[in-house]
């Protein structure tokens, strides 16, 4: 194979496997395997709540997949979250999923976040899903929320030059879980032509080439 055709495949490989890659470290929550808080994850809550790494091993508070996930929530006027703070690059488009679930308790609420900050850390945008959402299920007590996945997609803005990801339970009373969290990105369109624009001349070289062998 031309070693420059061979680059330009490499090249596109590179490019698929970056849209697919995890941004997240310790995404599923697995990093210890002990209820200490997981490495990467920054931690908070308020009035009271918690944010709770745990592996509940029987009854209605299983794992989605029989690991480690977050457990975070609160009485009235208390809650509790997690956030992670990764690079990320103005006009590219993120995509965050995560499994989540409720405790049959009460009224509880539970979001996924993502916060686009600048270089100094300023906050420029915010998109935000409720994954257990009462308005969605009704205001009805004690109601399971068995564990499902969640999409959230947003594009950065100008200026951007991190990403934070956040999930949490603000403001509902009792608990939301969340697992096994993926931020994959798709890059911009600038990017894409770069790479477009740097193959056409070597795959134009190779026809060229060929053409004159036949």
């Amino acid at each position: 194979m031309n070693r420059a055709f061979a680059v330009c495949l490499a090249t596109i490989g590179l490019t698929a496997s970056l849209a697919h890659a995890n941004l997240l470290v310790n995404g599923d929550f697995n990093n210890p395997n002990a209820v200490a808080a997981p490495i990467d994850w920054s931690l908070w809550t308020y009035g009271g709540g918690w944010a709770n790494h745990q592996n509940n091993t029987s009854g209605p508070l299983d794992g989605v997949d029989g690991t480690y996930y977050m457990a975070d929530g609160g009485y009235s006027s208390a809650g509790g979250g997690e956030f992670q703070i990764v690079p990320g690059t103005a006009g590219s488009t993120y995509t965050l999923t995560v499994d989540s679930g409720a405790q049959a308790w009460y009224l509880p609420y539970g979001e996924m976040r993502i916060f686009f900050l600048d270089a100094g850390s300023n906050q420029l945008a915010e998109s935000f899903q409720a994954t257990v959402d009462p308005a969605v299920y009704g205001p009805n007590y004690d109601i399971p929320h068995p564990w499902a996945n969640y999409t959230l997609t947003a594009v950065a803005p100008a200026n951007t030059a991190l990403v934070k990801v956040e999930f949490a339970e603000p403001n509902g009373t009792g608990t939301v879980w969340f697992d096994n969290a993926v931020l994959t990105v798709v890059p911009e369109p600038s990017a894409l032509a770069l790479v477009a624009g740097s193959l056409l001349p070597l795959l134009g070289y190779r026809f060229r080439r060929g053409h004159r062998h036949s």
